[in-house]
């Protein structure tokens, strides 16, 4: 994986051809993504072919016409970083660049042509080269859990019985879709475990899929899962989750505690009375419950049950 956006930018700029564009195209585009510009209609306006401003509109998914300007970024929402800058451009050549770029610290690549007219440079098209691949989204609302079962971090100390309340951290496992999956290629990004991986190998081992050399050479293994997704696994097959915040929720009078045992052998404690005593008389590492091993299930908006397995 890759750790900085420094040692990215390198690998890509290394393993990419020689960047032989003419030195205005470069300014041109370096100063179109990193400023921002494809965000002003007046600059599209200005800059774009009609036939790209067409294909802009087209695109425009709400209300009220417009420009689909997230076409000259990556598409994500979000990002490990504040990182918004052009890592190299390529000349393809027929006026046709290419150019890489982090988003909020997310690595993609867009295809880009250029033409010019009366001394002003023009955006003919541009195309997708390489694409983002992120786990789907949980569906879940913070603010309005209600029926749902989830993946959750906390502590004993985190219970507040005088309010009957448990203030916990919630998760959602990282699952692609199959389809994405099965069309992702050598150069498009991988968001695994909350970071961009850019992907430089692909290989089918056993029925999983190991990125970049798998787990052993610092990349990743997605294996088939349920319901047309792919799980991303971590070491010992655990999955990869992403932290969505903190949740207080109510405890229903009568939730139910199934608890592992020390060994994977013994069969699991169900605590349906004395919650409270059971969890103060934890001891050590019992007393924390990970995302790993634990499932929190909600109904009607308070917690019915807390499930904790036993996990290697």
């Amino acid at each position: 994986m890759r750790k900085d956006f420094g040692i990215i930018s390198t690998v890509l700029c290394a393993l990419a051809l020689a960047c032989t564009q003419p030195a205005d195209d470069s300014d041109f585009l370096r100063d179109m993504y990193e400023n921002s510009l494809y965000e002003d209609y007046g600059f599209l306006e200005k800059h774009c072919s009609d036939s790209l401003l067409s294909k802009l509109s087209d695109a425009y998914e709400y209300e009220g016409g417009g420009y689909a300007v997230w076409k000259f970024r990556s598409g994500a929402q979000d990002g490990p970083s504040k990182v918004h800058a052009i890592i190299c451009i390529e000349d393809e050549g027929d006026g046709w660049y290419r150019y890489t770029a982090s988003d909020m610290g997310i690595t993609f690549r867009k295809r880009i042509r250029l033409s010019h007219e009366e001394g002003k440079t023009m955006i003919e098209d541009i195309a997708e080269d390489y694409k983002l691949i992120a786990p789907l989204p949980s569906g879940l609302d913070l603010d309005n859990l209600q029926d749902c079962t989830v993946p959750a971090s906390f502590t004993s100390d985190d219970f507040r019985w005088m309010g009957g309340n448990l203030r916990m951290t919630v998760y959602s496992k990282d699952l692609y879709d199959a389809v994405e999956i099965s069309v992702m290629q050598v150069g498009d990004t991988l968001l695994y475990a909350s970071e961009p991986m850019v992907v430089e190998s692909i290989a089918e081992v056993h029925g999983a899929l190991d990125i970049n050399g798998g787990l052993d050479e610092g990349g990743c293994c997605l294996a088939g899962y349920e319901g047309g997704t792919y799980v991303a696994h971590n070491w010992d097959d655990h999955a990869t989750y992403t932290e969505l915040g903190k949740a207080e929720m109510a405890l229903a009078e009568d939730f139910v505690i199934i608890d592992c045992g020390d060994f994977p052998d013994e069969p699991p404690y169900t605590v349906n009375s004395g919650q409270k005593q059971y969890l103060e008389s934890l001891k050590g590492y019992k007393r924390e419950f990970f995302q790993l091993n634990t499932v929190v299930t909600i109904q009607n908006g308070m917690i019915t049950e807390i499930k904790r397995i036993w996990i290697p």
